[in-house]
């Protein structure tokens, strides 16, 4: 058996973080859509602290699963990165102003990467639908492209590019919640 089909078996704790992650995501993209110019200070101060809080959740889901599933690693450095980014940039909130645009397209970028590699390792458990995190990964990874590429554009298309990339993380880390749930309730019903 293979340490991913264990690692549900075990009844994968804490799934829920990454629907709690996701709908912070959400929340973060409805903010900056909704005030593009007067939110860049808030957007600053929103994403460190939601980068905190989203890496301390991840670390927390990471290391409960480590004895159980495969791959543990990339939650945990992704969880990692995203503490250390985010309480970075509430210590230097002046700095993250000046560099939101990369700080973000570099995060997309991984965060991409990490749902690519989330749904290579469900595909190979055989678990359906998990092309939706390939293609979300794949999608998250050419916004973040495009961010980095384009650093000097207007901050009105940089904050338009980033709530899509929030509302992207946002969705696929429900999606990918919901179907770490799925999985673990048909173990319990074969239990």
């Amino acid at each position: 058996m293979s340490n991913l089909f264990n690692a549900i078996r075990s009844n994968v704790k804490y799934w829920w973080l990454y629907l709690v992650n996701g709908i912070i995501f959400l929340i973060a993209g409805f903010v900056v859509f909704s005030n593009p110019f007067s939110s860049y200070v808030l957007l600053s101060i929103f994403f460190a602290v939601t980068l905190f809080v989203s890496g301390f959740a991840e670390i927390i889901f990471a290391v409960s699963n480590r004895q159980h599933m495969y791959g543990w690693g990339w939650s945990l450095a992704s969880g990692i990165i995203d503490l250390v980014v985010g309480l970075l940039l509430m210590i230097y909130p002046s700095v993250s102003m000046a560099v939101i645009p990369i700080f973000l397209g570099f995060w997309f970028l991984f965060r991409g990467i990490s749902l690519i590699v989330f749904s290579i390792q469900l595909s190979m458990e055989k678990i359906p639908n998990w092309g939706w995190l390939l293609v979300g990964g794949i999608i998250l990874i050419m916004l973040a492209v495009f961010i980095l590429d384009n650093p000097a554009l207007g901050v009105a298309t940089i904050l338009g590019i980033v709530a899509a990339s929030f509302w992207m993380a946002g969705v696929l880390a429900i999606i990918f919640a919901f179907r770490l749930r799925h999985v673990k309730k048909e173990f319990k019903k074969l239990v």
